[in-house]
């Protein structure tokens, strides 16, 4: 791969890759970069441009960091140029469907057009039990209908009320065994960064200890 420091941020990039043994490679085009592992989810498409991809494993996971820019159409059909920060987390026994969790706030700014592109659907919660009305204040969980069931069996209370209560600040995707971490329009610190670390992995601990207990 290719090394192309990115102009901005990279500093940021470089203090997460020391504190935690990663890697930096700045600028990635899958296009150019063959062994370049590319991010997917919501956002990716043709046109994006990503910036500071720094990869490595932490605490037994493979994880990716970069930043990511791309125009997106707006319910009004504008476009509007958005940019995500984003931590990629490779689950290592957990499946999941593929599904949105999208802070409330910026349901309208971006997800709800993301979501669309799947046709995808805002899940109902009224008559799911038990459920942190924390959660359902907080986010909007974009899904197609048949997978709730499976959704409502991994975000159980606790760790809805753990995301309301602690990391809202943040959008979740889940794909299989893909999870991914986003920091909307946000300005990125170390410790925004270390923030999606903390929380990317906390996650992927419980979704595969979840499904290691189900094969017991």
């Amino acid at each position: 791969m290719r090394f192309l420091p990115s102009r901005s941020d990279r500093k940021i990039f470089g203090e997460i890759a020391n504190e935690y043994d990663l890697v930096y490679f700045g600028d990635v085009d899958p296009r150019v970069d063959a062994d370049y592992k590319v991010v997917r989810g919501l956002t990716a498409s043709p046109n994006v441009h990503d910036q500071n991809y720094t990869t490595g494993n932490v605490y037994d996971y493979e994880v990716a960091f970069l930043q990511r820019s791309r125009q997106v159409v707006m319910v009004d059909g504008q476009k509007a140029t958005r940019k995500w920060t984003i931590l990629q987390v490779q689950l290592k026994q957990a499946h999941m469907p593929h599904f949105l969790i999208d802070e409330r706030k910026r349901t309208g700014e971006y997800g709800s057009n993301l979501a669309a592109t799947q046709r995808w659907q805002e899940i109902n919660w009224q008559g799911l039990t038990p459920v942190s009305d924390e959660f359902v204040a907080a986010f909007a969980i974009y899904a197609q209908p048949h997978s709730v069931a499976e959704i409502f069996a991994v975000l159980t209370p606790d760790v809805q009320t753990m995301l309301a209560s602690h990391f809202s600040d943040f959008d979740y995707e889940f794909d299989d065994d893909q999870m991914i971490v986003y920091a909307t329009n946000a300005e990125i610190t170390l410790q925004t960064l270390d923030h999606m670390l903390r929380v990317g992995l906390w996650l992927a601990r419980i979704l595969d200890d979840q499904k290691q207990d189900i094969e017991v």
